[in-house]
Order: C-alpha cells, then sequence, then structure tokens
C-alpha cells in the first residue's frame, strides 16, 4: 500500500466513528508496522487533521477542515475521470470557461487537448499548468493568496479578478453537498472565489463524486438549482440531484 493510501485509511477509519484511536488498532487494521503508522500520523498531524497523543491520535477535524491537495488527486481517481468524461460534453471550441481548484476539475483538464480556440479562467495553479501545456488554448489565472493545502488562489484580489470576466461555463467542485442543503464549502476564502464563478458565468457545472454526498461544511455556497447540472459517478444520484437543477427545467420547457 502505497503511503497516500495508507493515511487516506486512517482517516476513513477516524471518521468512520473511532476519532480516537491507537497504533496498535490502526496496526491491525491497515497491517502496517508501528514505525510506519507512527510516521503517518506525524504527517498528519503536520496538515492539522489529528492530534497524536500517547500511543495513539484524535481526529481534530471539523466543517472548516480541508484534506491536504496530494491526498485528493489520489483519491477516487477512477470515479474523477468518469466525471470529467462526462462534464466535457458541455464544452465547445470558443468556449470562455471558468475552473475551480478542485483535483475533479483537474482531471477535466486532462481531457482538453483536443479543443481549440478555449480560454480558461482559474484560480487553481495545479490546473493553469496543466492547461498551458496545451496549443490554442488562453489560460488566465488569478492573483490572491496561495493555500497551500489546495494550492489555490483565494481572497478578495482573487475574486476581484474573476469579477472582471464573464464565461460560458464555470466547472467547479465542493466539499459537501446534498439535496435539502445544497453545496458547501469548508474555506471562506474558497467560498467567496467560487460564488463570484456562479455569478459571472452562464451556466455552472458541479462536479463531484458521491463521497461528498450528505456532507454539510462552514460555507453555504448555493442551493443545486443554481447550477445548470450536477455530476457524480453514478447515474441515479445525478438523476435526483438534477430534479432540482437547471437542466431539469429546461427538459420540461
Amino acid at each position: 500500500m502505497l503511503a497516500y493510501e495508507r493515511k487516506q485509511q486512517i482517516l476513513e477509519i477516524m471518521r468512520s466513528g473511532n476519532r480516537v484511536v491507537t497504533v496498535d488498532q490502526l496496526c491491525k487494521s491497515i497491517y502496517a508496522s508501528g514505525a510506519t503508522i507512527r510516521r503517518d500520523l506525524k504527517e498528519l498531524e503536520e496538515s492539522q487533521l489529528i492530534r497524536r497523543t500517547h500511543g495513539g491520535a484524535i481526529l481534530v477535524e471539523g466543517t472548516t477542515s480541508e484534506d491536504p491537495l496530494a491526498f485528493r488527486e489520489n483519491q477516487n481517481s477512477m470515479k474523477k475521470q468518469i466525471i470529467a468524461e462526462q462534464a466535457k460534453r458541455h464544452i465547445r471550441d470558443g468556449m470562455t470557461l471558468f475552473f475551480d481548484s478542485s483535483t475533479t476539475v483537474y482531471f477535466l483538464g486532462k481531457t482538453l487537448d483536443k479543443f481549440s480556440n478555449l480560454k480558461v479562467i482559474t484560480n487553481g495553479l495545479k490546473a493553469a499548468l496543466l492547461l498551458s501545456e496545451y496549443k490554442n488554448m488562453t489560460v488566465m489565472c488569478t492573483g490572491g493568496l496561495l493555500r497551500e493545502n489546495s494550492k489555490s488562489l483565494v481572497g478578495l484580489s482573487a475574486k476581484e479578478y474573476v469579477s472582471r470576466y464573464n464565461a460560458d461555463l464555470a466547472f467547479m467542485s465542493c466539499r459537501g453537498f446534498s439535496v435539502e442543503n445544497g453545496v458547501s464549502e469548508a474555506s471562506e476564502d474558497e467560498y467567496y472565489v467560487k460564488r463570484q464563478f456562479l455569478q459571472n458565468s452562464k451556466n455552472a457545472i458541479l462536479m463531484c463524486d458521491t463521497s461528498k454526498l450528505n456532507k454539510d461544511y462552514l460555507c453555504k455556497l448555493a442551493p443545486l438549482s443554481e447550477f445548470y447540472e450536477v455530476i457524480t459517478e453514478k447515474k441515479e444520484i445525478n438523476d435526483l440531484c438534477n430534479k432540482h437543477t437547471k437542466i431539469h427545467q429546461k427538459q420540461r420547457s
């Protein structure tokens, strides 16, 4: 098992209800040595996701917590590829697009090499670097405060940069979503930039794998009705969510 997979499994064990765990418990659950588990716990503590105790650890994350980008890039990667392929069908040559800094939208960026004359405005450093390798594409990156965990540019200057432009489509992910409570974010700084993406685009596409379903975080970004479509890796969840989005309204009309 790779290190990031092991650390993700530790977090999943703690999130499932065992907020306090011992090294011995984790060794038995993950089949790793005590030295390996202690090293993983040290790195998780440095990311401010847990607090180490004598012989174990306590989960300290809450509604404002965000996993480091290195975890999220490798988490549910097959699901993100499925979501990206579905989202790509909305894109046409010559469009202007907003991309947030999420790893799910980053996977969409990997599929755009055959398009022509696209303009992409993003607050994600990794997305900007990826897209800059493509020919016939203009990439614009917001300024702003760099968030280390997400490699995203946020804050007032990022929001103001986005406010100058209009886009055909905004592609966004989130920390949590549900039919009842809509879409939420853990970071207030991310919230303000994504609200501007929503306001300045003709339509917004929400791209989320189902591990985020029925989870609520600090900042309420928007109800599902503000999005054109919700795309997950499961058709039944897409159908459920899209009864409340603009694509359903369009189909009815």
